[in-house]
C-alpha cells in the first residue's frame, strides 16, 4: 500500500518509507543538539586557520556529520540487493552429459524457463574455466520417448537470470550441456499463467557423473517471478563479482584487468554474507559512506569552520554518481576511498611546517600517505594518478620550506626562528627524502606485490614477483591495446558538463521502470566547475596555497584521462568529484568572506542540491518509477538516457 501511495505521488516507490526512516533520523539527531546545547557542549569553533590546520572537532561536529553519514546509508543499503540467491551448482563431467528433470505434482503447463549461471569448480579442471551456458540443449517430452527441442542456449552472463519465454505443456525436461565447461545454478519453470514455479524431481542423470542434477532444483524457494538489480548482477559487477567469488573459494582465476585488493574486499563480503547481490555491494556502501567524515574532516581543516565541513559532506552525500557507485559491485568505491585518503593526509602535511610544528608528526603524515597509496594503487592503477598529485603537492611544500631557509641565510639579523630554520632544514629535508622514497616508492611496491598472494593468478603455480610482474604485464596490454566502442562511452569535456551518463541497467515490470544511470547531481557538478575556474583565477593573482592544493588534487586525477584515447566514460571522472566538492566549498566561503548575507543563500542552494538528490532517486538507485516520469522530468537532455 505505502510503495503505492509513494508512486502516485512522488513517482518513486520507496521515497514515502525513506522519509520516514530519514525524518526520524533528523528528529533523534535534533533532540540531541538540544541536549548538548542545554549541557553547553555545543562548542563554537576556532575562527582562524592554524598552520597545522588542525580540526578542533566538538560535539557538535559529531553530531552534523554522524548524522549526515547515517542518512546515506538508509538511502545507499535501501533496496540495495536481496540476501539469498541459489547457491550450489551443477557442472557436467564430459561434454553432451545431460539430466531428466519431472514435474511432480502431474502438472504440464508452463510459460517460461528460469536458469541461473555462474562459476563452477576451475580447480577441477586441468586447463578452461568452468562458466556460463555454450550449446546447452533444452528438450521436453511427454514419454520420455519422443524429444521436441525447447529451446537451444549458447550464452549467458555471470549470476544474471536467463529467461525463456512459451507454452509448452511437458512433463519431462531434458538438459544436454554440449560442452564440459557449463555450469548451471539453479533451473525453474513458472506454471502457466500463474506466479509460481512447478515442483520438480531429478527422474534420471549419468550415473559417472560427479555432481547431482539435485543441485539445479534444490534452492527454488529463491526464485523470483520477475528478477530485477536486486536478484542479479549488473553492469560490470559480471566481471568483479566473478572474480571475487574465484577469491573467495580459492579457485584459479579468470581474465582480470585490475589489481585484485578491491577484489578482495567483495570476497570478503562474499565468505562473511554469502555469494548474493546485498553482500557483493556491502563493502562499497561502507567505503562510500566512510568518504563522508573523511571529506567532512578535510573542508574542517581547511576553512575551520563547520558550516563548511557540513557543505562539502552534504555534497558528496547527494551527489548522484557518489550513490550510484556506492550501490554496485565494482572498484570504484575502495579506488576513490584510498585516493581521498591519501591526499587527506598529505594535504595535513602541506598545512603544517617542520620548523614550528612537530617534525616526527610530519613524517608520519608522509607515511600514512603513503600506505593509503599503496593499498589505493592496488585496488586500482588510478591511484598512481593520485600518486603523481601528491608529488606535486610535497615538492611544493618542500620548495617553501627552502625559500624560508634562504630567507633566513640571507637575513642579517638572524631570530631565533631563523636559525633554526638554518640550523635544521639540510637535516630535515634529507631525512624527509629519504623517508618518502621508502614509504611512497618501497612500501607501495610491497603492497601491491603482496596483494595478489591470497589469489589463485596462473593455474598450479604460488604467488611470485615473477607472476605479479607477468599480470601486471599483461593487464597493461589489456588497456594499452583495448579497441572498442561502447554506446555509452564518453569523453572528458563531457564529464565536466554532466553531459554524457552511463546507464547500467533496465528493466520494465508490471508498467514499472527500473532503471539505474551514473551521472553527477548537476547543480553540484557546474557549479562545481565554476568554482575549479575560481581556484585557478585565486591561485595565479593571489597565490593562494589551498586553491593551489585544490586544483593540484582535482586536476591530478584529470589530466590523464585528457590523454586517453581508449574507450572511456563518465565514471572515471568520479576520483575527481570529491576535490571538484572542496572547492565549491571554496567557492562558497569566498562568497561568505565577502558578503555574510550569502550564508543564506548557500543554505538555500545546499537544499535545492538535496531535492535534486530525492527527486532523481528513480534514475541513480533503480527505484521503481514510471516510464512518464523519466520522460518528462529526468530527461533534461536528449544525452541523458534512462530507458
Amino acid at each position: 500500500m505505502l510503495k503505492e501511495i509513494s508512486l502516485t505521488l512522488f513517482h518513486n516507490q520507496e521515497l514515502i518509507s525513506l522519509l520516514l526512516i530519514e525524518g526520524v533520523i533528523l528528529i533523534v539527531s535534533f533532540m540531541i543538539y538540544k541536549s548538548l546545547k542545554k549541557k553547553n557542549e555545543i562548542i563554537k569553533p576556532q575562527s582562524k586557520e592554524t598552520s597545522t590546520g588542525k580540526a578542533v572537532w566538538n560535539a557538535f561536529d559529531s553530531l552534523i556529520c554522524g548524522t549526515i553519514t547515517l542518512m546515506f546509508l538508509v538511502v545507499a543499503f535501501w533496496q540495495l540487493g536481496d540476501t539469498e540467491m541459489p547457491q550450489t551448482r551443477w557442472q557436467p563431467t564430459q561434454s553432451n552429459e545431460s539430466f531428466v528433470l519431472q514435474i511432480a505434482d502431474g502438472s504440464s503447463a508452463f510459460d517460461r524457463i528460469y536458469l541461473l549461471s555462474g562459476e563452477g569448480d576451475n580447480n577441477a579442471l586441468e586447463s578452461g574455466y568452468q562458466i556460463g551456458l555454450r550449446n546447452v540443449l533444452i528438450e521436453g517430452s511427454n514419454d520420455l520417448v519422443d524429444w521436441d527441442n525447447i529451446s537451444q542456449i549458447d550464452n549467458s552472463s555471470y549470476l544474471q537470470w536467463k529467461i525463456i519465454e512459451g507454452q509448452w505443456n511437458y512433463r519431462y525436461l531434458r538438459i544436454t550441456a554440449g560442452e564440459k565447461n557449463n555450469v548451471i545454478n539453479e533451473i525453474g519453470l513458472k506454471r502457466a499463467g500463474f506466479n509460481d514455479f512447478l515442483p520438480l524431481t531429478v527422474y534420471s542423470s549419468n550415473p559417472e557423473g560427479t555432481y547431482d542434477p539435485q543441485l539445479v532444483i534444490d534452492e527454488q524457494s529463491k526464485l523470483k517471478i520477475d528478477p530485477l538489480y536486486l536478484n542479479e548482477t549488473y553492469f560490470d559487477e559480471i566481471y568483479h563479482v566473478r572474480n571475487a567469488q574465484e577469491i573467495a573459494e580459492g579457485q584459479v582465476m579468470y581474465a582480470f584487468v585490475h589489481p585484485l585488493l578491491g577484489t578482495q574486499v567483495i570476497a570478503f563480503f562474499i565468505k562473511l554474507l554469502g555469494n548474493n547481490p546485498f553482500a557483493w555491494r556491502f563493502g562499497g556502501v561502507l567505503f562510500s559512506a566512510a568518504m563522508i567524515p573523511l571529506l567532512y574532516d578535510l573542508c574542517r581543516r581547511l576553512f575551520n569552520k563547520t558550516f563548511y565541513a557540513a557543505l562539502g559532506a552534504v555534497f558528496l552525500a547527494c551527489d548522484f554518481m557518489h550513490l550510484t557507485t556506492a550501490r554496485i559491485a565494482t572498484l570504484e568505491p575502495f579506488s576513490v576511498f584510498f585516493i581521498l585518503l591519501m591526499t587527506y593526509f598529505m594535504i595535513r602535511y602541506c598545512l603544517m611546517n617542520f620548523y614550528v610544528d612537530d617534525f616526527k608528526k610530519s613524517l608520519g603524515l608522509l607515511a600514512a600517505a603513503g600506505i593509503s597509496m599503496g593499498i589505493g594503487v592496488s585496488v586500482k592503477w588510478t591511484g598512481v594518478y593520485a600518486g603523481m598529485g601528491l608529488a606535486v603537492l610535497f615538492f611544493s611544500s618542500l620548495i617553501s620550506r627552502y625559500v624560508e631557509y634562504r630567507q633566513a641565510k640571507r637575513s642579517k639579523d638572524l631570530t631565533a626562528l631563523e636559525k633554526h630554520k638554518i640550523e635544521v632544514f639540510p637535516k630535515y629535508c634529507w631525512i624527509t627524502l629519504l623517508w618518502c622514497c621508502l614509504w611512497f616508492v618501497l612500501i607501495p611496491l610491497i603492497i601491491y606485490a603482496l596483494s595478489y598472494s591470497p589469489c589463485i593468478i596462473n593455474r598450479g603455480e604460488g604467488w611470485s614477483l615473477a607472476g605479479v610482474f607477468k599480470q601486471t604485464m599483461g593487464m597493461y596490454n589489456y588497456h594499452a591495446n583495448l579497441d572498442a566502442t561502447h554506446p555509452f562511452q564518453s569523453v572528458w569535456w563531457q564529464w565536466i558538463l554532466d553531459a554524457r551518463p552511463i546507464w547500467y541497467y533496465h528493466h520494465i515490470s508490471e508498467n514499472l521502470v527500473y532503471t539505474i544511470s551514473a551521472f553527477g547531481n548537476p547543480l553540484i557538478w557546474w557549479s562545481g566547475f565554476f568554482a575549479i575556474l575560481f581556484c585557478a583565477y585565486e591561485f595565479i593573482r593571489n597565490k593562494t596555497k589551498t586553491a593551489g592544493m585544490i586544483l593540484v588534487c582535482y586536476f591530478a586525477q584529470l589530466i590523464p584521462w585528457m590523454l586517453v584515447t581508449r574507450c572511456v566514460f563518465i565514471y572515471h571522472y568520479y576520483p575527481s568529484v570529491p576535490f571538484l566538492i572542496v572547492a565549491l566549498v571554496y567557492g562558497l566561503k569566498s562568497l561568505v568572506d565577502k558578503d555574510a548575507r550569502y550564508e543564506k543563500r548557500i543554505k538555500i542552494f545546499a537544499l535545492a542540491c538535496i531535492l535534486l538528490f530525492v527527486l532523481f532517486l528513480p534514475a541513480t538507485a533503480g527505484f521503481g518509477t514510471t516510464q512518464a516520469y523519466i520522460d518528462g522530468f529526468m530527461r533534461w537532455f536528449p544525452s541523458w538516457y534512462f530507458g
